[in-house]
This record gives structure tokens, sequence and C-alpha cells, in this order.
């Protein structure tokens, strides 16, 4: 779930406003008072308070002892969090919950950091009989953390599962804020309050901020670093749920990532990148096909609702085969995931994010302007891209337009990787460059779809006349595809956008 909440700071003595009449047909529940111990776990250099997270062991109320809370993008005042539960005793930190922290956590240990005790009085504000917020009224004591108060209240107007209407929210603030309690301007979980100063240092993995003055090692910092932050976010997003696009994206960072050290390579030391650039081989490949696996499930789904009605019948068998092939590819990501070869590799792309290992000649080559590189990166990959394009026949085989699809993205993720430095012509090319790939990448999808079908025809021979029908139309959109990519390669090779690698 995500929890979204607005977070007020009170005085132990200011007095709760009442809010039978805060809007028309507003009804207040009965207040339950909670005692509340919960335990927060984190890293000796606290690694999940540093990135927002917290980790905890809670008592006092009903339901699941255990509860991790990641970040979400922000939500104007209000503060989001997904939170994941997990039904476990005190004790040992559970084995989900620790693997869903694992990528920032890494080889560090994990344990308990800061007890709170909270004495906490709820109740829940309806409208027409629809609830609307839950508010928490909080007195916090803090045992073992390091903020100069050992003691604090804060006041959290909860949102409803289905968002809060926006008027009695504002009520309800407005309300609060009559009787002297104050908005946070930057919310923070309590447990970041009690820890002190040290949560709030940068985390392990900032993104680099660069333009046209960056050196060598500014422009490859912050090129790996972005895609280093983003395998890490959509870790537990992959391990906790069967969200197709978390995987998407987790994929997407260990694809840049090689790309970027192939394009940086002239850059950076060239045994060091071969062997990251081999570890991520291995990881993109026991992603990838989990990720193909999603791919042809949506894509199935979608041809099959084009059937007659007693040929989609029929074809239900497929899905779930196909379906069946997705959740046993999951279970290979899960088991890389739990391997020490992926903890070590998590190891070694924080440190390539925060101190990449640089070419030694010329020996000051990371203080050199990296303005006199980005054009040459990116040259090269174009180049490989163009002759594979003008080798192109009418009649060529699916394979060979899968590799023009791989060559478009190599030459598309390293006009990203310099686009801070290079500027917008940079990022034109690279959005034109994509187009060409993401038509490439559905005629690829479609390829894999019928040589899928072909094998699944053969190992249910019931299946054959409807998966024929899906073949043909895997077939129709292929060839739509080529014409397609015709017209996108028109327009992404014009000269005008590569004027910038002159």
């Amino acid at each position: 779930m995500i929890e979204r909440e607005i977070k007020l700071a009170a005085d132990v003595g200011i007095v709760m406003p009442d809010f039978g009449d805060v809007v028309a047909d507003v009804s207040v529940g009965p207040v339950s008072a909670l005692h509340l111990d919960a335990v927060y776990y984190d890293t000796p250099t606290l690694s999940l308070a540093r990135a927002g997270i917290t980790l905890r062991a809670r008592t006092g109320e009903p339901g699941p002892v255990w509860t991790l809370k990641l970040p979400t993008p922000e939500d104007g005042d209000a503060m989001a969090r997904h939170e994941f539960t997990f039904d476990e005793p005190l004790g040992s930190v559970p084995v989900e919950a620790r693997f869903a922290a694992r990528a920032h956590v890494r080889s560090q240990s994990l344990g308990p950091v800061v007890l709170l005790h909270t004495e906490r009085a709820e109740f829940t504000i309806s409208v027409a009989g629809s609830d609307q917020v839950k508010v928490c009224d909080d007195v916090v004591t803090v045992e073992g953390g390091a903020a100069p108060a050992t003691e604090f209240r804060e006041i959290e107007v909860e949102f409803s599962e289905d968002g809060g209407d926006p008027a009695v929210v504002e009520a309800v603030l407005t309300r609060l804020k009559a009787v002297g309690c104050h908005q946070q301007d930057d919310p923070l979980p309590k447990a970041l309050r009690a820890l002190g100063a040290r949560a709030f240092d940068p985390p392990d993995v900032v993104v680099v901020s660069v333009d046209k003055h960056a050196t060598v090692r500014q422009l490859v910092r912050s090129a790996l670093s972005r895609s280093v932050l983003q395998l890490i976010d959509h870790h537990a997003g992959v391990w906790l749920t069967p969200d197709a696009e978390e995987l998407h994206q987790f994929r997407v960072a260990t694809r840049r990532l090689r790309s970027d050290l192939r394009s940086l390579a002239p850059l950076l030391d060239r045994h060091w990148t071969t062997f990251v650039r081999d570890e991520l081989r291995w990881l993109g490949g026991e992603v990838g096909r989990a990720r193909d696996a999603d791919v042809l499930v949506e894509r199935l789904e979608s041809q099959v609702e084009r059937l007659a009605p007693e040929d989609a019948k029929m074809a239900q068998r497929l899905l779930d085969r196909a379906s069946n092939d997705a959740a046993e590819a999951r279970r290979h990501v899960t088991a890389a995931m739990s391997a020490d070869r992926y903890l070590a590799l998590l190891d070694v792309l924080v440190e390539a994010a925060t101190d990449p290992r640089l070419a030694v000649e010329p020996t000051d080559m990371a203080d050199l302007p990296s303005r006199d590189f980005v054009a040459d990166i990116v040259r090269k990959p174009w180049k490989r891209l163009a002759r594979s394009v003008k080798a192109l026949e009418p009649y060529s085989p699916d394979a060979v337009y899968h590799a023009v699809r791989i060559k478009s993205k190599r030459a598309r993720y390293a006009a990203e990787a310099v686009a801070p430095v290079a500027g917008r012509d940079a990022r034109r090319f690279a959005d034109a460059i994509a187009e060409v790939q993401t038509v490439l990448g559905e005629h690829h999808d479609a390829a894999v779809a019928e040589a899928w079908l072909r094998a699944a025809a053969k190992a249910v021979p019931s299946t054959r006349l409807v998966a024929g029908e899906l073949i043909e139309m895997e077939r129709e959109d292929r060839a739509r595809l080529r014409e397609q990519f015709t017209d996108v390669w028109k327009k992404a090779s014009r000269p005008k956008l590569r004027k910038w690698m002159s």
C-alpha cells in the first residue's frame, strides 16, 4: 500500500480541537488510545535512513509487527511512502524485509539503532459515512537516539485509501493550525528526527549534476550514478511485488550501465570496466528473461482480445502457459538477487557511482574538460548503427533487425550519457534514436511471440488453430513495423541532428 499523510509539529500542552463541525455531514469516530513501542533497524552508517527508508518492528497494535517504508515521488504537502508489512514476531529481521533492503544495506550489518515509545490517540473523521482522514496525536519518547530532544509531539493526518476529499483535509489542517500546530516544511519519519544529524547526510549514491564545464570524472560519475541509483531504487519493487514496471526499470538500469561502461570505455580503466560489464551481463541476463516473459504475456493478452470469443476461450491455455513461464522466470531473478555474487556487484556499483576507476593515461585524465571527448563517445556507436541500417535489405531476417535495435540502443544511451555536457542537441539526437529503438523493440517482441507460439502449439496440440491465428497477427505487426522503421530512421538520420558531433 501507499501511505499518504501530512505531519504537523505540536507543543505538548496543545489541546486537540473539536472537529464536530469542521464540514457539513461530518462525524468523528471514538478516540483509541495506543501504547506503541517501535525498534528501528539500520546499518552502522544509517544507509536506510539517509535514503529516506525506515525498517521497524512495532508492538502495541493489531496486525503485522514489521514494516518497511520506502519513499515515493513528492505528493504536494503530503508525505507518501510505499509500505510493506511482514507478520513475523520480534527478533531477527524477516528474510523478505532483509532482502528487500539489500540494495541499500549490501555487505553491511543490519541492527537496531533507536527505540521510540509512542503514546497515541487516534480517531477517524468521516463525511456522509465515508472515511476521509485518520488523525493520530502522538507523544514520542526517544531512547538511544541522537536528536537534541528526547521527547516530541507530532500530529499525523493520514489520508483514507481513496485519497481523502481535499476540502476536508484542508479544513482539518486549518482547525489544527488554529490551536498552534505547525505544518512541517520538510516532513520526516519519526525515526529520522530521533536519529539526528547523521540521518540527514547524503545517501550512498547521489546523482552528480553537471554542465558543459564538467571534467571527465564529473561526467563519468553523473552517467554511472544515475543508472546505479535507478537499479537501487527498483530493487525492493522487484523483490516484493509482481509489478512489471519495477522489473522493467531494473532491467533498463542494468542495460544502461553496461552501455555507459562501453561508451565511456576510453575514459575508464580497461580491466575494471571489463569485470563490471561481465557481472552486469550476468545480472541482465537473469532479469532479461523475466522481463521478456512479462512482455510476452502482455502482448498475448492484447492479441487475444482481437480474437473471436470462442477462439479467445481456447487461447486461455496459451495465456496460462505464458504466465507460468513468467512466474518461473521471476524465480530465477529472485535467486540471482539472493546470491553473494549480486551482493558483491552492488558494492562495486556503489563504488563506481562515487569513485569510478578512470584510465591512467593521460595521468591527468580525471581533470580534463569532458567536452573534448563527448563527440567521439557518441560518434562511434552512431557509425556502427548507420552501417548496420545501410546493410538492411527488404527481407532481412528478424535477427538482423534485432541487431540494429541493439546498436540503436547503444547510440541512444551514449548520447544520453553525454547530454548534460553536450546539451540540447545531444538530447534531440537521443530522442530521435529512441523512436527507432522503440519501433525495433516492438518488432523484436512480435518475432519472439511468434517463436514462442510455434513452440507452445507443438507442446499443446489442441491450441494449434488459435496459435496460428495469433502467429498471423504477429506477422502482420512485423510487416507494419518494418514500414514504420523506414519513416523513423529517415527522421533520426537527418544530418542536422549530428552537427554537434562534427
